[in-house]
C-alpha cells in the first residue's frame, strides 16, 4: 500500500464567518493544507456564489467554478446567527476551534456578541483573525472596503502605472483580494506558532488598504517629494530602456529585463547593434539618461529594433544570450501553459455534467507533506447536518432548527 503523506496543518480547526475573497482564500489555503475549515454563511449564502453572473462563468450549486476557487473543501453550513439559537450554535462552534476567521464589520460583530474582547474572555487561546477594507482604526474603520477601492484606487496604482490622460485600466476581479490574501494567511500561521509557545490566542488583522500599500512599498518611498515626487509614466521615457516592453513585428509586444544597466550596457549594446551608445556619454547612466533625455531616443530606436522580428525570433535570440524576456500573453493562454500545468499551477477539475475546468491552485508545495485535492464546493449549508450532529444536535432538534430557519 502506498505511503500516505499527511498534511501539515491536520488537528487545526477554523470557523469561518467571510464572504467573497480575501478573507475565504485564507481560509482555503488552511483548509488545502489539512485544516478543518467550517464556512459559515447566512441564509442567502456568500455573495460570491454569484460572482460568475458578472464574469461570465457558470455558478450553479455544484457547479460553480469561481467560487470554488476560494471554498474548495470546506464543511459548508448556513446559521442565521441573529437568532438565540443561531448564536448559541456559534459559541458552540466556537469552542474548540483554534482560529475564527472573519471579515464582517467589527460594530456588527459586537451586536453578534461575537467581537475579540468577547470571545478571549470565554476562548483564550483562540486565534481572532480579522480582516477588513481600510484597517480597525482610523476615520475610515467602518468604511467598506473592496478591491478595486481599499486595494487599487487607494494606494496609487490605478493614477500612477498607465499614460497620462489614459482610461483606468480595470484589473482582473479579486487581483488585490487574492494578494491580501496571502499576508493574511502568514499572520494567521504565525499566531497558531505563537500559541504554541505563549498558550494564549491573539487578535491577528491585515487590510486591502495595508496590502495595498506593501504591494506597492517601493513606488510609495520612491513617490514622495524628497525624492523624484511624482513621476508621468511615459512609454517613450521609461527609466530603464532594457527594461521595458517592445511591440514586435506580428504584433505582439515582448518584456526585455537587464540586471544592471551600466554593468550590462556593452553586453545590449552588442546584441541591438547599438555601439554607439557605448561613446555617448548620454547613455552612461540611468541618470544621465533621464537628464539629457536619451532615454527617449534610445527607446525610439530599440522600438524600431524590435519590429524587425517577429516575438518567437526575438525570444529565441534573447534566451540564447541569457537575456530575461517574456512574450505577453493573454489570461486565456493560462489554462494551456505548459509550465503552468507541468508544476500543477492549474488542474483540470470535473465539476457536474462532466465540465472540465483549468483551475489555478494553492501556490505552495511540500515535499513530505501533502494537499486536499480539488472538489467543487457545493451547495449552500450542503454539510450544516453533520456539523450540527457532531456539536450533538439530535435529528429531532436539527430538524427544528431548520423549522425555523435558524440553519439551512
Amino acid at each position: 500500500m502506498e505511503n500516505m503523506k499527511m498534511m501539515p496543518l491536520e488537528g487545526i480547526k477554523v470557523v469561518e464567518l467571510a464572504t467573497v475573497v480575501a478573507a475565504p482564500t485564507a481560509g482555503r489555503m488552511l483548509c488545502a493544507f489539512g485544516a478543518e475549515v467550517i464556512k459559515v454563511e447566512t441564509a442567502i449564502g456568500d455573495e460570491m456564489r454569484r460572482a460568475g453572473e458578472f464574469e461570465l462563468v457558470v455558478c450553479e450549486d455544484d457547479k460553480n467554478p469561481l467560487f470554488t476557487i476560494q471554498n474548495s473543501g470546506k464543511t459548508l453550513t448556513s446559521i442565521n446567527l441573529k437568532t438565540p439559537e443561531g448564536k448559541e450554535a456559534m459559541l458552540r462552534l466556537l469552542g474548540d476551534a483554534d482560529v475564527f476567521l472573519s471579515n464582517v464589520r467589527i460594530p456588527s460583530l459586537k451586536r453578534l456578541g461575537l467581537d475579540y474582547e468577547t470571545l478571549k474572555e470565554k476562548f483564550p487561546r483562540l486565534i481572532y483573525a480579522h480582516f477588513s477594507g481600510f484597517g480597525p482604526e482610523g476615520p475610515d474603520a467602518a468604511k467598506p472596503g473592496f478591491d478595486s477601492t481599499a486595494f487599487w484606487l487607494r494606494n496609487g496604482p490605478l493614477a500612477d502605472w498607465q499614460a497620462p490622460g489614459s482610461f483606468p485600466f480595470t484589473p482582473t476581479y479579486a487581483f488585490g483580494d487574492m494578494a491580501t490574501s496571502s499576508a493574511f494567511l502568514s499572520g494567521i500561521l504565525m499566531a497558531i506558532i505563537g500559541r504554541e509557545k505563549s498558550g494564549h490566542g491573539t487578535f491577528v488583522s491585515t487590510s486591502l488598504m495595508a496590502s495595498g500599500i506593501w504591494c506597492n512599498a517601493i513606488g510609495v518611498v520612491s513617490h514622495q517629494k524628497q525624492f523624484a515626487g511624482d513621476r508621468v509614466n511615459d512609454p517613450l521615457r521609461p527609466a530603464d530602456p532594457f527594461c521595458h516592453f517592445y511591440k514586435c513585428s506580428d504584433g505582439k509586444y515582448i518584456g526585455v529585463f537587464d540586471n544592471e544597466y551600466r554593468r550590462e550596457l556593452p553586453k545590449f549594446a552588442e546584441l541591438f547593434d547599438l555601439p554607439y551608445i557605448l561613446e555617448d556619454e548620454r547613455f552612461s547612466s540611468l541618470p544621465r539618461l533621464k537628464e539629457s533625455d536619451a532615454a527617449k531616443e534610445l527607446t525610439e530606436k530599440l522600438n524600431e529594433v524590435f519590429l524587425t522580428k517577429t516575438s518567437d525570433e526575438w525570444i529565441a535570440y534573447l534566451e540564447a544570450n541569457n537575456v530575461s524576456c517574456e512574450r505577453m500573453k493573454r489570461l486565456s493562454d493560462v489554462c494551456k501553459d505548459e509550465q503552468a500545468i507541468a508544476n500543477g499551477y492549474v488542474r483540470e477539475v470535473t465539476f457536474k455534467d462532466d465540465l472540465k475546468v483549468m483551475m489555478p491552485c494553492p501556490p505552495v508545495k511540500f515535499s513530505e507533506y501533502d494537499m486536499r485535492p480539488y472538489t467543487s464546493a457545493g451547495a449552500l449549508g450542503k454539510d450544516t447536518d453533520k456539523v450540527f450532529g457532531r456539536l450533538g444536535y439530535t435529528e429531532e432538534e436539527i430538524a427544528e432548527l431548520k423549522n425555523k430557519n435558524v440553519i439551512i
